[in-house]
């Protein structure tokens, strides 16, 4: 009887655990759709965030491209032999100031960029070239006063220029893109006759050093496209000014959707047709700097939702078979109790605990016994691990660093070197610096290799390990051993002058001139003391030469001149095997080199001349052609720049030639190296 009466309760208890098992299944998968959909939602929302981010990043590259040329323009305007021309062009409507103000518009341009350095149109030698690039003086009635080699003939009509401080448009020749910068031209004090201003226009085209800064480095997709617009005349339609990833040509006028929501509507987000008729997901960023122009990225609709809807796929199908796991898990947890699994899981845990504990005292005695200091430390910079070195240089028993923070483990200054390759770390970037730190103890600073090295990164607790190692007897011998070459390089130097009374200056004054050059044009220290070694060893060859020849008052024969010019050469092979901080007889190698070509080694030309060579030729050219010789007086520096800049693009890069023009004009170096031109007394 009893039996009977307990089987409705049984069969109760089962209809109530299947009841509450279908509503767990039930709610759980509300829950997996409602959270499937939210996350849809950020991650599209996300996507945006990512056209941000790059549309934030072209548009401040393309800003501070314009910007930076149109402040070129403005700082050439400001030049002193400018003004003084403008200047007496608006007092007495022309000026003597002619000739030196178009050669510095010559070398400005070639500075700073409003020139074709290549040409982009193969044109057979009897056309003539279109003029794209240039720097121009205008009145403003739109008259040209003068105009740079290449300067286009804009169509100055409607150019609204009273009142402005600089203008900028843009105009299409032969259906390229050309910027044109337009600023006034600052008159000399006292010669401002008031009236209409003189501008300085500059133009340049939008080649493809332009168009690569609208690609983000990094970018994974696909069909993401960086565009540049302006309106168009055209009600929703938009006139493209860089070139389009889906075909069309630029300045061609467009229907684009997308394109057209990016103008009117700057920073918003959308999903609009683009001009390939394709849906993408848009956004727009205005310019920074004075241009009616939107930057425009978007991304096809078909790879962004691709991704989303596959994310929310997944999720939804993981979540459900998380659910129906834990379903399986419930019933067979409620059917057969979990205690015994609960006592071995203890089990195995308590000697997993005790294995760690075993495990850390033989890392912490192996870390001991390292000539290195060890450290981990955590998000909060704490050293969670430290051996006996890094106690011996905080000056503290290694067991009492654990817990401690940086700052009050080591002094202030040390603590600012450590901390920014600890930062990089725990971010998950390795890093080495090379610190000077100094022992508590009282001992003498030593200089420590840093290593930072990521352990791990679960986004809520990341680790780094610092690793220093003592490299102050490798430094120094580093140090005795540049030291001892410099010296090494300074005695062949005297013992190579020596051999020729005519030239016994030659080395020291290349070895001058040439890195003060690659110092103008913002080359690194390496690159400096590249060309100072090389141009101290460029006539080491010349103990292969004969002193009577060296010394000879007359004409060299062409044989004598074979001989001395390759004396270069053969001093490179002399310093073959050597080891210099930089490329020191691959530079004597190419010194002979020319940018067209015609130069030794046959065949090496343009930027296949490695910098320091081409640095090297303008300065031994011109150190060369100001000294006096046996067989003549130097020539003046107007003199020696002539025949450089006549030499431009056939023996010597322009910009090089540029940078030196400007230490003797505007640096002062003229009145410094005047010296060059001494005659030299021959010795009895």
């Amino acid at each position: 009887m009893n039996k009977t009466a307990t089987e409705p309760t049984k069969n109760r208890r089962l209809w109530l655990v299947a009841a509450g098992l279908i509503s767990l299944l039930i709610v759980g998968f509300y829950l997996i759709y409602t959270f499937a959909n939210a996350q849809r939602d950020q991650d599209l929302k996300a996507w945006y965030q990512r056209l941000d981010l790059i549309a934030e990043s072209r548009s401040s590259e393309i800003s501070a491209w314009i910007n930076r040329h149109l402040q070129e323009v403005e700082e050439i305007s400001r030049n002193a032999t400018l003004g003084l021309y403008a200047g007496e062009v608006m007092m007495a409507g022309d000026s003597d100031q002619r000739g030196y103000a178009y050669n510095y518009l010559n070398a400005s341009a070639a500075r700073g960029g409003f020139h074709e350095k290549t040409p982009l149109d193969q044109i057979a030698a009897n056309v003539q070239r279109p003029r794209r690039a240039g720097l121009g003086v205008m009145k403003g009635d739109g008259t040209w006063l003068l105009q740079t080699p290449g300067m286009p003939l804009f169509e100055t009509e409607g150019w609204q220029l009273k009142g402005r401080r600089s203008l900028i448009e843009l105009h299409f020749i032969n259906k390229r893109p050309v910027v044109m910068m337009a600023t006034p031209i600052k008159v000399i004090d006292g010669m401002d006759s008031g009236g209409d201003p003189i501008w300085l226009v500059g133009a340049r085209y939008l080649g493809d050093d332009f168009y690569a800064l609208l690609k983000q480095p990094g970018d994974s997709s696909t069909t993401g496209e960086s565009y540049l617009v302006m309106q168009a005349e055209t009600k929703g339609a938009v006139r493209p000014l860089s070139p389009l990833k889906q075909g069309g040509r630029i300045g061609d006028i467009y229907e684009d959707a997308a394109a057209d929501f990016a103008l009117r509507r700057p920073g918003a987000h959308g999903q609009y047709n683009n001009y390939a008729g394709k849906k993408v997901l848009v956004t727009g960023r205005e310019l920074s700097a004075p241009v009616p122009w939107v930057l425009v990225r978007s991304v096809t609709g078909s790879e962004a939702f691709e991704e989303i809807n596959g994310r929310r796929n997944s999720l939804m199908i993981t979540l459900s078979l998380t659910i129906f796991t834990l379903l399986v898990i419930l019933v067979l947890v409620w059917r057969h109790g979990v205690s015994a699994k609960l006592l071995k899981a203890y089990s195995e845990q308590s000697k997993l605990t005790q294995d760690n504990a075993q495990l850390s005292r033989f890392l912490q005695h192996v870390s001991n016994s390292q000539p290195a200091a060890i450290a981990a430390i955590n998000g909060e910079n704490r050293i969670t691990f430290a051996n006996e070195k890094l106690g011996g240089l905080s000056n503290l028993p290694y067991e009492e660093l654990q817990g401690r923070r940086l700052e009050t483990a080591f002094t202030a200054d040390e603590t600012a070197l450590i901390v920014p390759g600890v930062s990089k770390a725990l971010t998950g970037q390795k890093s080495s610096d090379v610190v000077r730190l100094k022992p508590q103890s009282g001992e003498a600073a030593l200089t420590m290799q840093m290593d930072s090295i990521p352990l791990k990164d679960d986004g809520e607790n990341p680790q780094a390990l610092m690793v220093l190692q003592d490299i102050t007897p490798l430094v120094a011998a580093q140090t005795r051993a540049e030291n001892n070459l410099k010296q090494l390089v300074s005695a062949l130097t005297r013992i190579i002058d020596a051999r020729d009374p005519w030239s016994q200056y030659h080395s020291s004054r290349v070895a001058e001139v040439a890195p003060t050059i690659a110092s103008e044009m913002g080359y690194n220290q390496t690159c400096q003391d590249t060309v100072r070694t090389a141009g101290q060893l460029m006539n080491l060859g010349k103990i292969f030469v004969p002193p009577q020849i060296l010394t000879k008052t007359s004409p060299l024969n062409e044989e004598e001149l074979t001989l001395v010019r390759d004396s270069m050469d053969k001093g490179a092979d002399l310093l073959t095997g050597l080891e210099f901080g930089g490329p020191v007889e691959q530079t004597l190698r190419h010194a002979r080199a020319n940018w067209d070509g015609s130069g030794t080694p046959k065949g090496v030309a343009g930027e296949d001349i490695i910098m320091e060579a081409r640095i090297l030729a303008v300065a031994n050219a011109f150190v060369g052609m100001v000294s006096s010789r046996a067989h003549r007086e130097g020539f003046s520096f107007e003199k020696a720049m002539d025949i450089l800049h006549q030499d431009c693009g056939g023996k010597y890069e322009r910009r090089v030639v540029a940078a030196l023009e400007n230490l003797l004009e505007n640096k002062g170096l003229k009145r410094t190296w005047q010296h060059y031109g001494d005659k030299v007394s021959m010795p009895e």
